[in-house]
């Protein structure tokens, strides 16, 4: 059995990646996996997440814990491991490092996002969310777009500085602002996508705000969670998802519907994108993710694949 590390994760072509996660929407659309819903435990703030799935050659298990204060312990705030399968005999083929597959793969799902609802001579796109999963959105946005300008926005202008140093070894050509004004960067920005835990919108709840933008959201994974304000969701053109599991589980879609601020027909199966193409003129549109198992699946799958066929990294005799 193979340990695939952080570090391995890390250096993995993000082209890959995405095309990973493509094809986990292609799974979708032949309905060609098993997916259970995923078990949510709760102990006060904290989350902890069990999302198995299967495929024909491959089923994977995922254990991730979502704790929001795991920064004041020098930790990420998602944390946790995969252990990859052969679906023919049940043979465990690899231990992955969850945070590193999640934050590549959460990187990639924007990344497609981005890639389907937004033109390509895209210019200005800001960032609310300067952790992990920020940095990860943004690398993503980048591979996929030639952004001039990038805004991040963080509760702390320390982490958004350093976020956007971050990005400037690897992206030099951009221009980054660093602010703690969300207006401000949604009134420059294209593209506004939001990577955070937040219980409360993160910018003002005006239509004429965010009348033309795409929105992503990335962050909201429980009920009482909320990136955006309701003008989001009831001025968008399109509204999707990335599994209408999305409905239930996001405050992001699941208040707005609770308070009829829009119909359940308005959320839309992020998958019939891959198909069928939305036009971007002059539409406002709004994407809200909540991951799935079979992302990790697909994305693991390929890491394995990989790992075998380069020797990337370290086999373990139990």
């Amino acid at each position: 059995m193979l340990f695939i590390s952080k570090r391995d994760i890390q250096k993995i072509d993000q082209k890959i990646i995405q095309n990973a996660i493509k094809n986990a929407y292609e799974l979708v659309l032949n309905n060609s996996y098993t997916m259970p819903d995923r078990i949510h435990v709760e102990n006060e703030q904290n989350t902890l997440l069990l999302m198995p799935c299967f495929s024909n050659d491959f089923f994977a298990t995922k254990l991730v814990s979502v704790f929001p204060d795991a920064t004041k312990y020098d930790q990420p705030v998602v944390n946790g491991v995969l252990v990859l399968a052969d679906n023919k005999n049940g043979k465990p083929l690899a231990i992955m490092d969850g945070a590193a597959l999640t934050a590549q793969r959460t990187g990639a799902v924007g990344g497609l996002g981005v890639a389907l609802l937004t033109p390509e001579n895209l210019e200005t796109a800001g960032i609310l969310g300067a952790g992990v999963q920020g940095l990860s959105q943004a690398r993503y946005l980048l591979f996929n777009r030639g952004i001039k300008k990038l805004w991040i926005k963080d509760l702390s202008l320390a982490s958004a500085d350093n976020m956007a140093w971050s990005l400037k070894a690897e992206f030099p050509d951009v221009t980054y602002v660093t602010t703690d004004n969300s207006e401000d960067l949604v009134k420059d920005s294209q593209l506004i996508i939001a990577a955070t835990t937040s219980r409360t919108p993160l910018f003002k709840d005006d239509p004429s705000l965010v009348k033309g933008k795409t929105f992503i959201s990335i962050g909201s994974f429980r009920p009482d969670m909320k990136e955006f304000p309701d003008a989001v969701i009831s001025t968008a053109d399109h509204v999707y998802a990335d599994t209408l599991f999305a409905a239930r589980e996001s405050g992001d879609i699941c208040i707005p519907l609770k308070n009829k601020v829009v119909k359940p027909e308005k959320v839309e199966a992020f998958s019939g994108l891959i198909t069928k193409p939305v036009d971007l003129e002059n539409k406002t549109l709004f994407f809200k993710s909540v991951g799935m198992a079979l992302f990790d699946l697909t994305v693991a799958s390929a890491v394995y694949e990989l790992a075998i066929k380069e020797k990337i990294g370290q086999v373990l005799d139990f």
